[in-house]
């Protein structure tokens, strides 16, 4: 079978050729192949030939710059994966008069926030239907994980009203090393410029220390403002992010 589970490590499968010769491993979940390395020795256009049938449809992530370029596909998405080790925990911002954080979850006026944050022509793209469809059921069915609850905060304005948030989970199954992960972390219009997005994050760093986990770690698209945010917080770059999608036929 070109794709089964590796036996030494069941959060990982293996792509491989119809011989049953390893070409890559990978984490399958959902519709996205995540974490691609090809296999020590094996030509990048071999797996790029396997990838294309073998995982058709999916989308394909992985840090191996030869790999996408033999897959010959546009790129959908770079980022940088961006860690923390919490060895110096900033201290906890202070928050504007009348402002506060509360505890993680959603509501409408939470959505429309986003929405703002991520308007069209966000590196990341406008905030979804899709969008909220996820982060609701990871709140209801904690799926496909559940909320990281030390980490997780809502940001509340002075009329009672979600203004942002900032959502993690962790451990996650997708990173090499034992980690929380920022899923999102927005404000809306109303909350920009006031340093609540550095406040969401420290509460973040803070709550996945609280919780026992030795890093906290995010993937920010290329381009993204954030990025100052996070390089100033003390995050450090760990690798490459590259998504492309598979065609279906």
């Amino acid at each position: 079978m070109p794709v089964r589970p590796d036996d030494l490590d069941l959060t990982y499968s293996l792509l491989c050729d119809d011989d049953g010769a390893v070409l890559a491993r990978l984490i399958l979940r959902d519709d996205v192949a995540e974490s691609v390395r090809p296999a020590a020795g094996v030509p990048v256009g071999r797996v790029a030939g396997q990838a294309r049938r073998d995982l058709a449809g999916l989308t394909l992530e992985t840090a191996d710059e030869a790999l996408v370029a033999a897959l010959g596909l546009p790129l959908r998405r770079a980022a940088t994966e961006m860690r923390h080790d919490l060895a110096d925990l900033p201290a906890p911002a202070a928050l504007p008069d009348g402002w506060s954080l509360t505890a993680g979850g959603w509501d409408d006026d939470l959505a429309s926030a986003l929405a703002a944050a991520y308007a069209p022509g966000h590196p990341d793209g406008g905030w979804t239907g899709n969008d909220t469809t996820a982060v609701t059921a990871m709140f209801d069915k904690a799926d496909p994980v559940p909320p990281l609850a030390p980490a997780c905060a809502r940001l509340v304005g002075p009329d009672g009203r979600s203004a942002g948030h900032v959502l993690c989970a962790g451990p996650v199954p997708w990173t090499d090393y034992r980690c929380a992960w920022v899923l999102n972390l927005g404000v809306g219009a109303t909350a920009q410029g006031r340093g609540l997005g550095r406040a969401l994050l420290v509460h973040a760093l803070r709550g996945t220390h609280a919780a026992g986990l030795p890093a906290l770690a995010l993937a920010v698209t290329d381009g993204n403002p954030a990025r100052r945010l996070y390089d100033r917080a003390g995050f450090r770059p760990v690798a490459r992010v590259l998504t492309v999608e598979l065609p279906t036929g």
